[in-house]
């Protein structure tokens, strides 16, 4: 009888050490927040994911065949059902080490099509490497809006109608100028991108070159001017902070292509922190 409890009783033992060893991953805290509150149609939606290991152990987070460590669900405003994906999100493994904490940024234009006007929710599950427990993140929200018109011009490329324009939406409480691609007969929006801070204190000027590329050129803060190009695919190409050099301002078409006046590349003194990491932040 006595063995039959001490049998018990080791069993219990076992079975609770179990159970202690099981939670590693319960103090693991999840955060997801947008990179900024309102994105332009068609452009590349960025989420910044931060995970947080209270624990004394690492936590490796890796795919396994057919499976992402990392689920994500996205739901519109007003649709009964979640965003489906285009294409299979794949993430790459991580491993964050005892009370440490890990942030990355998901990048969602690949993996959905957000290019409908709405407010959207966001959250993230992490599978754990013991294929049955799951965390959940906080519901993050942002909105895809078209913003209003600048300028446009409708040409062809790649046997289709498109419609390249200028955007104007607020950002961080600034008016922030986007590119953007739709295709007329869809009205899919291929593609989209910030191009410049804008000042409204002169006129964008935007014109196409040859190889209906979008330049723009735009005052940014009261000294430096914005220049920005996107292809017909949605996608800045090129990007120039200026400041005046003396005359007239502006930007021409000429034999050699599209060239600006008046202004001369930005030098960063030296020493000096950019404090700027996208478009949509520079001055």
């Amino acid at each position: 009888m006595n063995r039959i409890i001490h049998k018990i009783l080791v069993s219990l033992i076992f079975l609770s050490g179990l159970w202690y060893a099981t939670p590693v991953y319960a103090q693991l805290e999840v955060r997801l927040e947008p990179t900024r509150r309102d994105f332009v149609a068609g452009e590349n939606v960025q989420l910044v994911l931060t995970m947080i290991n209270h624990t004394d152990s690492s936590i490796a987070l890796t795919n396994t065949p057919g499976r992402c460590w990392l689920h994500m669900e996205i739901n519109r405003q007003g649709d009964n059902i979640s965003v489906a994906p285009s294409a299979v999100p794949r993430y790459p493994n991580q491993t964050i080490t005892p009370g440490s904490r890990r942030a990355c940024r998901l990048e969602l234009k690949d993996y959905f099509n957000l290019d409908r006007e709405g407010t959207y929710r966001v959250r993230v599950v992490l599978r754990m490497p013991d294929m049955q427990t799951v965390y959940s993140s906080n519901v993050a929200i942002f909105n895809i809006t078209s913003g209003g018109e600048v300028s446009s011009f409708q040409i062809q490329a790649r046997g289709q109608r498109l419609k390249v324009s200028v955007r104007n939406i607020i950002v961080n409480e600034k008016n922030v100028l986007f590119g953007q691609v739709r295709n007329i007969d869809s009205n899919k929006v291929i593609g989209a991108c910030p191009m410049a801070q804008y000042l409204s204190f002169m006129k964008p000027i935007v014109k196409l070159d040859r190889a209906q590329n979008l330049h723009l050129l735009c005052q940014s803060s009261p000294k430096y001017y914005t220049y920005a190009v996107m292809n017909t695919q949605g996608d800045r190409r090129e990007y120039r902070l200026l400041v005046p050099s003396g005359g007239p301002v502006d930007m021409v078409s000429t034999g050699g292509g599209i060239r600006y006046i008046g202004l001369v590349p930005y030098t960063k003194p030296k020493g000096e922190k950019s404090h700027y990491h996208s478009a949509s932040e520079r001055p």
